[in-house]
């Protein structure tokens, strides 16, 4: 695209752009490398200018994403025209049961369908094409869990990422990182260029069963399977919000099956259990004190029901509260 830096920045002054000698090399590298550019900066520093620039500079054109909060897949990529779609259906009425596998196939092509940005890009054929996607930060949840997954499903990333294992990070009280865990070696570029790969959770616990044998492993895998099974069967006894609240508490994971050490998943299963018990303890408080009491000893606590709650703290505070005034 661009045989040399020189040959770039005598192009971007000419689309009347200025660029200092760091951007200029960033820019050159990624259109040698042909790799995206994230940009960041306030509004008004050239972010948006300068992927026009690009676009003039290489005779490309630019298709823009604007990002926002609620965007959906639809305006990213695309969707079927129904209205077009109908309107063919009622021009070939005649034809519907002569050739209907005909007709519906030539419904789902791309004559019927209103592409976003991210498909025209794709189908620029004449001259290159700039994809400039602007303000990605206000996207919502839903929508980077989509792009996150077809990224992954791209780069072969999908096996190792079902069955990664989280890494617990402590915040502080205004919600930092007390410390930065440190990423393993298959995460750094050079790892992942030497050939390292993650392995997933069943690959290891397969190695770990090989490498210990088969005699005691086995009744040592029912034991901590059957423990598994009994704190899984506690979510619909506790309710998901005290069940996840006991998970992060004493274990630090969301997930029981991450847990791999016999002794904490006994300690999550017996604070679970306490938390039954104090479920049935404050229910037959409630009954007894009525409805009433038990609102406003809830909303003192900013809680409009038992199933918000999810500490052994809280639900203890609860239980005395209304023992208490049950009894005066």
């Amino acid at each position: 695209m661009f045989e040399s830096a020189a040959e770039l920045a005598s192009k971007l002054r000419a689309a009347r752009y200025i660029v200092d000698p760091v951007t200029l090399s960033v820019v050159f590298l990624a259109t040698q490398m042909r790799k995206p550019l994230l940009i960041e900066g306030p509004p008004g520093c050239g972010k948006t200018e300068l992927a026009y620039a690009v676009a003039e500079a290489a005779n490309a054109q630019v298709e823009r994403l604007q990002c926002y909060a609620g965007i959906t897949e639809d305006k990213a990529i695309g969707r079927f025209d129904e209205a077009l779609q109908k309107l063919f259906l009622e021009t070939q009425s005649e034809n519907l049961t002569k050739d209907w596998n005909g007709i519906r196939q030539r419904l789902h092509t791309l004559d019927f369908f209103a592409e976003g940005p991210l498909l025209r890009c794709l189908h620029h054929r004449e001259r290159p094409c700039v994809l400039l996607i602007d303000e990605i930060d206000k996207v919502d949840q839903g929508f980077e869990a989509q792009a996150f997954k077809r990224s992954a499903s791209c780069f072969g990333l999908g096996r190792y990422l079902y069955y990664f294992t989280g890494t617990w990070v402590d915040l502080d009280e205004r919600k930092r990182p007390k410390s930065v865990p440190q990423l393993a070696g298959w995460a750094t570029p050079a790892g992942w260029r030497e050939g390292l790969r993650p392995r997933c959770a069943a690959e290891v616990k397969s190695q770990s069963s090989a490498a210990n044998g088969s005699g005691n492993e086995h009744s040592g895998q029912s034991a901590v399977e059957k423990l598994l099974r009994e704190i899984e069967g506690m979510e619909q006894v506790i309710g998901k919000r005290m069940y996840r609240g006991i998970l992060k508490s004493v274990a630090r994971v969301w997930n029981p099956k991450e847990i791999q050490d016999k002794a904490i998943q006994e300690k999550v299963l017996t604070h679970m259990q306490a938390a039954e018990r104090g479920l049935r303890r404050a229910e037959a408080a409630r009954d007894k004190t009525g409805l009433a009491t038990f609102a406003r000893i809830l909303g003192s606590l900013r809680l409009s029901s038992l199933d918000q709650v999810d500490n052994l703290k809280t639900l203890e505070e609860i239980v005395v509260t209304l023992e208490k005034t049950r009894v005066s």
